[in-house]
């Protein structure tokens, strides 16, 4: 029997502010490790984070999440927003015993259902997010049992039953084979299609992160940059031809 995916909830407008990040200083305790930044996340946007590894992506992400305390600055969700994330394979403990369809369940966990008291509505969201992941027959699989492949679309399925208005993925194509990347990348862009939720990806695949996304937001400790700029006009800006350019010119191919 097939599951069809639930209907969205709710449409959102397109390019309706969801989050507002306001003079946002990301770091630890008090020391800041990126300047300031101000960007609006939209629905229907997608954002991809790129820059050097630890220049700050994964701090940025969890500081606007909620889970890492702003230096300073501020960051504003609408009234109502709901944020879905999915966080790198390796932040997983390799040995927590749960089922695939229980781990799916949880990303519906909120105020108004416990874990293990599941609604009607959470299992029915579970069932069609595993259908639409092509991992419906992994369900009573352990979660630690799955290959790295297996393992990252079950973390996509999580992020569709959530529902969510902004989803934020962390590496999401991070050690996977290119037929596993390409199952992930048109999950993602399926989740924007849902109710025209807003995409925020941190991503090290530059050049396709720059391709899928509208926006971009360039973030390097080092050289202390926190750019934000339409994904088309990212190859322009002088802080990401410092970074790249010499990179790009040397894989560029020509007739």
């Amino acid at each position: 029997m097939s599951v069809t995916a639930p209907a969205p909830s709710r449409a959102l407008e397109p390019g309706r502010p969801l989050i507002s990040v306001k003079e946002l200083e990301v770091g630890y305790g008090d020391q800041a490790i990126l300047p300031p930044l101000s960007i609006t996340i939209g629905a229907g946007q997608f954002w991809s984070v790129i820059g050097p590894n630890g220049s700050g992506k994964s701090t940025f992400v969890r500081t606007v999440l909620g889970l890492e305390d702003p230096v300073s600055g501020a960051v504003e969700r609408g009234a109502g927003v709901r944020l879905g994330y999915l966080p790198q394979q390796g932040t997983l403990d390799p040995i927590f015993p749960v089922s695939v369809r229980d781990f799916v369940l949880m990303g519906r966990q909120g105020a108004g259902n416990v874990i293990g008291h599941w609604r009607p509505a959470d299992r029915r969201a579970a069932d069609a997010a595993l259908a639409e992941a092509g991992v419906a027959e992994l369900a009573a699989r352990q979660l630690r049992d799955l290959s790295g492949g297996q393992r990252q679309r079950v973390l996509m399925a999580r992020a569709v039953a959530q529902d969510a208005d902004v989803v934020f993925l962390d590496e999401p194509t991070a050690a996977l084979d290119l037929a596993a990347e390409r199952e992930v990348l048109a999950l993602i862009e399926r989740l924007r299609t849902r109710h025209g939720a807003a995409v925020v990806m941190v991503t090290h695949l530059v050049e396709d992160g720059l391709e899928r996304a509208d926006h971009a937001l360039l973030l390097d400790r080092d050289h202390q940059v926190a750019f934000a700029a339409p994904a088309a006009e990212m190859h322009g800006a002088a802080a990401f031809q410092h970074l790249y350019g010499r990179f790009l010119a040397r894989t560029e191919v020509t007739p």
